[in-house]
């Protein structure tokens, strides 16, 4: 259980004075120490470690590599917040199916399954820490942060102050210092954590207004959690086809071409391509779509939501040349010709990873071998031999697109 308060300091004076500062209300501090921060926050790609209460920090330091479990919430008054956690210390990175910690790995594995982490931001912090002296013991460290968040291509900057309380120390240490913070330096509590923030970063909106012929009507974005949750997505099936999604959009890239700001696009789209399956079943594409031009998501560009709608719309049925052409008689056709042919590069994409997952028996993609103009791409797991197949099926739009042959096998085939 950890005890720590965090203030955000708005004036970097402030902050600058604390750094130099010989002592804290009835507290001697000793001098400051520097120390450079890097942290990945890690997850599945729908987010399930942070759906159960926790997040799970990577932080690279010289003797290894320190994986941190914390649970969210638990704040109390004064931005003081009360957590559980749980650290396990790698000499590298190792899948956590094999660390060493029991507790830590029995902990992710109910939570994640078999699963991928992935990463999801980053954050970088200048850290100077401070010990809090009463009476020749340390009862807490004072962490002053310069802080840079970033999170695909928006980036956040600020300063905070954060009280850790050490074993020397109790909670009227922890009550005298946030007086002193509080009344002495005219500090604000902010119980937010940089996982907090990072996340309130993603899911904000763009600003400027959004141009009329994005949409039929005015949309109301929601959050990709709060779609899941509302429209009972099945989130295994969501999160193996982005996984599958983003690999392929990956591994194929020189075929594809399209720019590093598609990832984005298509992990979201990805994540939502089947959000009208609770609504209607049989025409999910559709109501998915619908749902989508009311309700895009939070996480995407404004100028990408009509991306969403349509490889949503476009990853049920089979797909020809002639419906196609009648793509152009429905709002689709009123994008611009560009966004046209990368929405169908990524629907098609799309497709075949939702292919591959309609076994629901966890196929992974085992090896991609692209040469020229022929791409090989072989499906491991129980259900291979199906989602080969159906991801086959389902390269139809790729087919149309593209004058490179894709073939899929499952593993355990002979050439």
């Amino acid at each position: 259980m950890g005890t720590k308060a965090k203030y955000s300091v708005q004036k970097k004076d402030t902050f600058e004075a604390l750094m130099s500062e010989r002592n804290i209300g009835p507290f001697l501090l000793d001098a400051a120490t520097p120390k450079r921060l890097k942290d990945t926050y890690m997850d599945t790609v729908d987010m399930v470690i942070m759906s159960n209460g926790y997040y799970l920090r990577r932080r690279q330091k010289e003797k290894g590599i320190v994986y941190t479990i914390r649970s969210l919430g638990g704040i109390r008054k004064n931005g003081v917040r009360h957590s559980e956690e749980m650290e396990c210390l790698l000499e590298q990175d190792i899948p956590f199916e094999k660390w060493n910690d029991p507790d830590m790995k029995e902990l992710l594995t109910g939570i994640v399954g078999k699963s991928e982490l992935v990463p999801l931001f980053n954050v970088s912090c200048t850290r100077n820490v401070r010990k809090v002296v009463d009476k020749e013991s340390y009862v807490a460290e004072l962490s002053l942060d310069d802080v840079l968040i970033t999170v695909w291509e928006k980036k956040l900057e600020y300063l905070e102050i954060e009280v850790e309380i050490l074993s020397d120390g109790n909670n009227k240490d922890l009550e005298k210092l946030t007086s002193a913070l509080t009344k002495e330096c005219d500090l604000l509590p902010d119980p937010s954590s940089k996982f907090e923030r990072a996340l309130q970063l993603m899911e904000e909106a763009e600003e400027g207004p959004i141009p009329e012929e994005d949409m039929d009507f005015y949309p109301k974005p929601l959050s990709v959690q709060t779609l899941l949750e509302t429209h009972h997505v099945e989130r295994a099936h969501a999160r193996k086809v982005t996984e599958n999604a983003l690999r392929l959009f990956d591994e194929l890239k020189e075929i594809h071409g399209l720019g590093e700001e598609y990832r984005r696009v298509i992990w979201i789209a990805a994540l939502v391509h089947d959000v009208g399956v609770y609504t209607d079943m049989a025409d999910h594409h559709k109501a998915g779509r619908d749902i989508l031009m009311r309700s895009p998501p939070r996480e995407l560009p404004h100028r990408f939501w009509p991306v969403a709608v349509w490889t949503t719309f476009l990853h049920k049925k089979k797909m020809n040349r002639e419906k196609l052409e009648k793509l152009q008689l429905k709002p689709f056709g009123k994008m611009s010709a560009q966004m046209q042919e990368d929405t169908l590069k990524l629907a098609a994409l799309i497709r075949i990873a939702d292919g591959l997952d309609y076994s629901r028996m966890d196929s992974r993609l085992n090896g991609v071998i692209i040469e020229e103009k022929k791409t090989l791409i072989t499906v491991h797991g129980p259900g291979s031999y199906t989602d080969a197949a159906r991801a086959d099926e389902k390269s139809d739009l790729w087919r149309i697109l593209y004058d490179h042959e894709i073939t899929f096998r499952a593993a355990e085939q002979n050439p």
